[in-house]
């Protein structure tokens, strides 16, 4: 299930690695959506769990957008972490050290630290030029945009087209479970130790070794 206060401290993880803990909003969200596709590529399951959405610029996390753009609550988990864009640039609002980011588990590290190595020298521009050209799940949808499925993007992974069919559909059954068991009250209190796979239902999000920071 999305979590804006998890999608504020991956956010947060490439900021405070960046020169002057900012970057441009748009490389930051190529990169937060490098990060959801090489997850579930590699271990068959999101970093965040946002809706993958098409748009005339590429391919965007459409909730994690939202709140970049500074719609939603002033008191969210994105704002704690991430500045409002200035000039097409976001900062980290606040100092913090790796412990800090305690809704990041060693495995979701890791998958940031591969996308960081592999794409955080790039530019925006040369990152959407990757992207258009590499991320096949994404057509340009003119002046619209359209929601990229799980089963979409799995098939542009390389999955075939029954597997990707048969994945997509146990990823959104997941979903789907996630957020009826994030609306009762005991998995209200305690979302973290949800979030890290100690009640998921069929053990796909177990994330839960989260000792070891970078």
């Amino acid at each position: 299930m999305f979590d804006i206060e998890t999608a504020g401290q991956t956010a947060a993880w490439f900021l405070r690695k960046s020169p002057g803990n900012s970057m441009p909003h748009m490389k930051l969200m190529k990169l937060l959506y490098l990060s959801e596709r090489t997850s579930i590529g590699q271990r068959g399951y999101p970093v965040l769990g946002d809706r993958l959405v098409a748009m005339p610029c590429g391919p965007v996390l459409g909730n994690t957008l939202n709140y970049m753009k500074g719609h939603g609550r002033s008191d969210n988990g994105w704002a704690m972490w991430v500045s409002p864009i200035k000039n097409h640039e976001v900062f980290l609002m606040k100092e913090c050290e790796p412990e800090d980011l305690d809704l990041l588990g060693n495995v979701t590290l890791e998958i940031l630290a591969q996308v960081r190595r592999r794409f955080g020298h790039m530019n925006r521009w040369g990152l959407g030029d990757y992207i258009h050209r590499n991320c096949r799940e994404w057509k340009n949808p003119g002046d619209s945009s359209f929601e990229i499925t799980y089963e979409r993007l799995l098939y542009a992974l390389g999955y075939s087209r029954e597997k990707a069919a048969e994945a997509g559909a146990e990823l959104e059954a997941q979903r789907e479970i996630d957020e009826i068991l994030l609306s009762q009250p005991f998995f209200r209190k305690d979302p973290f130790r949800y979030k890290h796979g100690l009640y998921s239902a069929t053990g796909r999000y177990a994330d839960n070794s989260v000792q070891q920071r970078e």
